[in-house]
């Protein structure tokens, strides 16, 4: 019998992208599916990045590392029959059009966005006014006000735990949860093999 298993949270201030590669393999993937040697390999390089006193870690995730996992699970799919695809965008390739073509793939985003600084989350689906991700990060339903746009559900533990308005999502400022600033943006496309 298969099994999914529902996202999970972040369990310091610092490992939203460790959590979220995580995530992406759990949504797309079966817990049988999934091997030691993905979850070992995310977590050996994640984390990388120095904060401003030289405490590794604290700095969270670099692209570098991001891009070296994304080569390491393309390999990784070739000689072990894994049927993952991914595509790292940057930049102008980090619009709502190939997040709705991934999504309409049945796959998900990892996408650096902004809660509070950059943060990564997991995109899972999208409509006509909304956007539906996995924040990592833990909130408390009442974080938000209810005119943001931005509501906390916590009644899809497999799927979402965000709903944001569209018209946030797409903005060029480093507000919580926009793609932000067309030189910072970055997302991999994620989706399993037909």
């Amino acid at each position: 019998m298969y099994m999914k298993i529902p996202l999970r949270y972040q369990i310091t201030e610092y490992d939203c992208a460790t959590v979220s590669l995580e995530n992406v393999i759990s949504y797309l993937f079966d817990r049988e599916e999934i091997t030691i040697s993905i979850i070992k390999t995310i977590y050996l390089y994640t984390l990388d990045c120095y904060d401003d006193k030289g405490k590794l870690g604290h700095g969270g995730t670099s692209i570098e590392a991001i891009n070296f996992i994304i080569h390491w699970l393309y390999e990784y799919s070739t000689i072990n029959k894994f049927d993952i695809r991914c595509r790292h965008c940057l930049k102008n390739e980090v619009v709502e059009e190939n997040i709705r073509k991934c999504i309409d793939k049945k796959g998900c985003v990892l996408l650096r966005t902004y809660l509070s600084g950059e943060h990564y989350v997991l995109v899972t689906d999208i409509d006509e006014e909304f956007v539906y991700l996995w924040d990592p990060y833990y909130l408390d339903a009442n974080y938000f006000n209810k005119n943001d746009g931005i509501n906390i559900i916590y009644s899809e533990p497999f799927k979402y735990n965000r709903r944001v308005n569209l018209k946030i999502f797409n903005s060029y400022l480093k507000n919580d949860y926009a793609l932000g600033p067309l030189i910072k943006r970055e997302c991999v496309l994620f989706w399993k093999k037909l």
